[in-house]
């Protein structure tokens, strides 16, 4: 493996290394007090972006960089046109997550942040159910978890099957 290979090769395991620390920590903070830290999330985003950058780069593939840009920011508007139009149903620290993991399952194509959500929200069903049947349906869940879970999947997925490479 050349030198250039492997910078590539643990700068998208040290992304997804940031990333797992975000989940970890949003899951935990979201679980106790039902919050989910902005600095943390957007601190984590940027180093996985950087750290992606610096793989495309390694890779020879820095054009690689616009696919990950355009996978990320069609969630970070979806997102963003949800939190607008309905609120309640999400909070905006769930979006900064999501934006943080778009980012990162971005590097695999523009399919897999999709993926992703659709994953964790697939998790969040059977909570959902119950926290509905038990307190109605006002009531709110912790996403991260299951947010988290889903991203996780599809992040060792990807690297199982596809590697680190663009």
């Amino acid at each position: 493996m050349t030198a250039a290979r492997w910078l590539g090769t643990a700068s998208v395991w040290a992304a997804a290394g940031t990333w797992a620390l975000l989940a970890a920590h949003a899951t935990v903070t979201d679980l106790r007090e039902r919050r989910i830290s902005r600095t943390a999330c957007w601190t984590a985003a940027v180093l996985i972006a950087v750290l992606l950058a610096v793989a495309a780069v390694a890779h020879g593939r820095p054009a690689h960089l616009l696919s990950v840009a355009a996978g990320a920011a069609a969630v970070l508007i979806a997102g963003e046109v949800l939190y607008r139009s309905r609120p309640g149903a999400v909070g905006y620290g769930d979006i900064r997550l999501i934006n943080a993991s778009s980012i990162l399952t971005a590097w695999w194509g523009l399919q897999w942040p999709w993926w992703a959500l659709l994953a964790g929200a697939a998790l969040a069903v059977p909570q959902a159910a119950a926290a509905h049947a038990r307190h109605g349906p006002a009531t709110t869940i912790a996403w991260a978890p299951a947010l988290a879970a889903g991203t996780a999947l599809i992040a060792l997925t990807r690297l199982t099957a596809h590697g680190t490479a663009p």
